[in-house]
C-alpha cells in the first residue's frame, strides 16, 4: 500500500502479561489475513512479559519490538508512543490478554475497503475509525457474556459526537483506525490529558471523519482481576440500583465528561472543524447552567447516554 510495506500494523501494548500472552500472541500469529507486522512494547514489566515477546518475534518475524520497549509510559503513553511509530495505513490496536477470532483482521480490513471505497492508501483520505462487538471470558476462558456490547448496554448507532461526548463506546483493543486518523491523534493527543486513549480517539473520528461498527463479535476480551478499566458483570438494572445507593460516584463519571470534553476542546483549539467545536462548546457551556435548565439543554442537544438506565442516571445525577 502507498510506500509501506504491509497493509495493517498491529500495535500491542504489553504490561506484566505472562499469564495470558502466549495465547493472545498464537491468535494473531493465526490470523486468515497474513499480511500484517507486529509493533510490540513493554512498559516496563518485571515478569516474563519481556522474554515472552522476545521468543515471539524469533518464532513470527512478522513480530518486533518498538523503541521505547522497556520504559513505563502507561496505557495511554505507551498506545501513542506505538502509533508515533506505526508505519502503515491500516492500524489495529492489541491487549495483551485477549483472545483474536481468526477472521478479525481480515474483518476489520473488509470493512474499512467498504467504508473508504476507491483507491487505497492515499493521504487524502478521511479519517476512519472501525471497531466491532466481543464476548466477554474469564480468566479461564470461560464464556462470561456472548456481546460485550449488549452486557454494557451500549448503543452501536451511537456514532455522533454528542453521543460520545457523554458515554464512550470505543474501546482500544477493538478498534482499527486509519492513517489519516492516526496522524491526527499523533498531532494532538497528550496522554497525560487523556482519561484514556480509545476515548480521545473515538471523539477526534466523529469529529472529523466517521465511525463504523462491525456488529459480529471478533475478540474474546477478557475480563480477570488485573483489568485496569473493563467490562462491568452486573446487569444494567443493578448498575442503576448500584448508582442510586453512590451517588457521589454517578456525579464524578457524568462530571468526567465536562473534564474530557474541555481537554478535548484544548487539545485542538482551533483545528477542530467549526460544527464539531460548537458541539463541544455547547454541552460544555450546560455545566453552569441550573439543574432543570442544564437536563433540559442537554437533551436537546442530543447529548445522550446509550441505555434507558445510564440516561435516567443521567438527569438525575448530571
Amino acid at each position: 500500500m502507498g510506500d509501506h510495506l504491509v497493509t495493517c500494523c498491529i500495535l500491542l501494548a504489553a504490561y506484566q502479561g505472562e499469564r495470558y500472552l502466549p495465547a493472545q500472541l498464537a491468535s494473531i500469529s493465526a490470523q486468515t489475513e497474513s499480511d500484517f507486522q507486529v509493533l510490540y512494547q513493554d512498559d516496563g514489566s518485571s515478569d516474563r512479559t519481556p522474554e515472552i515477546l522476545k521468543e515471539w518475534s524469533r518464532k513470527d518475524p512478522r513480530f518486533r519490538a518498538a523503541a521505547e520497549s522497556g520504559r513505563h509510559l502507561g496505557a495511554a503513553g505507551n498506545f501513542i508512543s506505538l502509533l508515533r511509530q506505526a508505519d502503515a495505513d491500516r492500524i489495529v490496536f492489541c491487549d495483551q490478554d485477549d483472545v483474536w477470532e481468526p477472521d478479525k483482521l481480515s474483518s476489520l480490513l473488509q470493512a474499512c475497503r467498504e467504508a473508504l471505497p476507491g483507491p487505497e492508501a492515499h493521504s487524502g483520505e478521511p479519517p476512519l475509525l472501525v471497531h466491532s462487538d466481543a464476548s466477554v471470558i474469564d480468566g479461564e476462558d470461560r464464556l462470561l457474556a456472548p456481546s460485550f456490547f449488549a452486557l454494557q448496554g451500549w448503543d452501536p448507532r451511537a456514532v455522533q459526537l454528542n453521543r460520545l461526548l457523554v458515554q464512550n463506546n470505543v474501546t482500544g483493543c477493538l478498534l482499527l483506525l486509519n492513517r489519516s486518523l492516526a496522524d491526527l491523534v499523533v498531532r494532538f493527543g497528550h496522554p497525560g490529558r487523556m482519561f484514556m486513549h480509545d476515548w480521545f480517539i473515538a471523539l477526534t473520528a466523529a469529529s472529523f471523519g466517521k465511525i463504523v461498527f462491525v456488529n459480529r463479535p471478533l475478540t474474546r476480551y477478557r475480563q480477570h482481576g488485573e483489568n485496569a478499566i473493563g467490562a462491568s458483570r452486573a446487569s444494567l438494572v443493578r448498575r442503576g440500583m448500584q448508582a442510586l445507593k453512590e451517588r457521589q460516584k454517578a456525579r464524578a463519571r457524568i462530571a468526567l465528561t465536562y473534564t474530557h470534553s474541555e481537554a478535548f476542546l484544548e487539545a485542538f483549539g482551533d483545528a477542530l472543524p467549526p460544527e464539531a467545536r460548537k458541539t463541544v462548546k455547547d454541552y460544555l457551556s450546560t455545566r453552569s447552567m441550573p439543574k432543570i435548565r442544564r437536563v433540559l439543554s442537554v437533551r436537546r442537544q442530543g447529548c445522550l447516554m446509550q441505555s434507558p438506565i445510564t440516561r435516567l442516571g443521567q438527569f438525575l445525577f448530571g
